[in-house]
């Protein structure tokens, strides 16, 4: 079960590097979670979004660091450069506020 895991998590890392919005509809559809859900996480800070003509866009770059916090995916397992680099400063300056 583990292993069927493992490929759903490459599968969506895949589909998330290809798009830098969602919808919570999508997100839900994709992580078989229901949109209350992907609200809670949205409100708790997990995932980041903005509220676009009257729908809630979630950030695919906060989707994959909750997934790397929840140890779902490793870093090796995201191909594209860029999205490393920007989880790596949003880590850093989450990092670098919490020292001052």
């Amino acid at each position: 079960m583990k292993k069927e895991q493992v490929d759903f998590f490459n599968e969506y890392i895949e589909e998330l590097e290809t798009y830098k919005w969602v919808t919570v509809k999508d997100l839900s559809n994709s992580f078989e979670v229901s949109e209350r859900t992907v609200f809670q996480w949205l409100k708790d800070g997990k995932i980041e979004g903005v509220k676009w003509k009257n729908r809630r866009l979630i950030n695919t770059i906060s989707v994959i660091s909750f997934l790397l916090k929840k140890k779902c995916v490793e870093m090796e397992q995201i191909r594209k450069s860029k999205i490393k680099e920007s989880i790596e400063l949003k880590e850093f300056e989450k990092f670098q506020e919490s020292m001052w």
